[in-house]
């Protein structure tokens, strides 16, 4: 798989991702890129049951409102302890968030797919899109950061609650990138992602919630995010349209969501890639999703490494005529 960039990143568009916190790449990958990344999400889907980090969201919220909470235990031990969760949203009287839709499809999300499947891993972590990150994290060398699996099959309901990634991870600092790549044509009928602009310098740091609701997960750290489903007007929400071979990359601070998947036969297959630079450091935070696939944990303040968070790019060497 080609290393080389498809074309080049301009200056417009680091702009863009430092000024407004996210940035649309056009056709920045192959399609042999594209068709790779394609089989890898339809394999994740298949095997879901087989990841303890791998949830059908849909099944999930169906069950929460039923009141099946015997049968949302059957998914405790993983990321989350799903029965007490789905209790724990129903006594704070918060609601899903779900679309308007006549069809039945399901919204599946799994964590930290590269720990089996090792041509995926490579994808990722010698292919182009660490040369991508560098461009934008401003940095000596880039870590792999890690990865999720998120498809939304037609007619699914569940929205992805407006959120913010740094509360998520177990990491501080600023030069951190979120690659969001769809291998469908995205648009707001199919769910694309939607952002606030500029929420990457505004200093706030929000509660990570329960991705289907905006109930913020038991424990977690900083300040409640405002109802911005309820009031998109009063946000500067912006959203791209994509196209196989596109990127949307985001600071990982910048607040962020998505609708449901409300077409009646186009599949939305995406996985989100993320990337440090230098100043990242570990940073342990109570009530963020549990990361099964780790191999070490790192101590507060480490820099990243190890076999977690492998250095997977380096600012060439200049070499100086003798």
């Amino acid at each position: 798989m080609s290393k080389e960039l498809v074309r080049p990143i301009t200056p417009d568009e680091v702009a863009a991702y430092n000024n407004v916190g996210v940035v649309h790449l056009k056709g920045i990958l192959d399609l042999q890129f594209v068709n790779k990344l394609r089989r890898h999400l339809d394999s994740t889907v298949q095997t879901l049951d087989q990841s303890p980090a791998g949830y059908d969201f849909s099944e999930l919220v169906a069950a929460a409102q039923n009141g099946n909470f015997d049968e949302l235990a059957n998914h405790d031990g993983g990321q989350h302890e799903v029965a007490a969760l789905a209790k724990y949203i129903e006594a704070m009287g918060d609601r899903y968030l779900q679309d308007e839709t006549s069809g039945k499809g399901h919204f599946y999300v799994d964590t930290g797919t590269v720990a089996r499947n090792r041509d995926y891993k490579l994808m990722l972590q010698r292919g182009i899109l660490p040369k991508i990150a560098a461009a934008f994290l401003d940095s000596e060398k880039v870590n792999f950061f890690g990865e999720q699996v998120f498809v939304k099959e037609p007619g699914t309901k569940e929205r992805t609650a407006f959120h913010q990634d740094a509360s998520f991870f177990e990491v501080e600092g600023n030069q951190c990138c979120v690659m969001w790549i769809a291998v469908d044509p995205t648009n707001h009928e199919t769910g694309t992602m939607q952002y606030i602009r500029g929420t990457h310098h505004d200093g706030k740091f929000y509660k990570a919630n329960t991705f289907v609701s905006q109930t913020a997960l038991p424990g977690s750290q900083g300040e409640e995010l405002p109802d911005i489903e309820a009031n998109p007007d009063q946000y500067d929400i912006i959203s791209f349209d994509t196209e196989p071979g596109d990127i949307i990359i985001h600071n990982y601070k910048t607040v962020h969501g998505a609708g449901g998947n409300r077409s009646r036969y186009q599949p939305r297959r995406a996985c989100s890639v993320r990337y440090a630079g230098d100043d990242m450091r570990f940073k342990s935070r109570p009530g963020t999703p549990a990361q099964l696939h780790h191999e070490k944990r790192l101590q507060d303040g480490d820099p990243l490494s190890g076999p977690d968070f492998p250095v997977v790019w380096r600012r060439p060497k200049i070499k100086h005529a003798a």
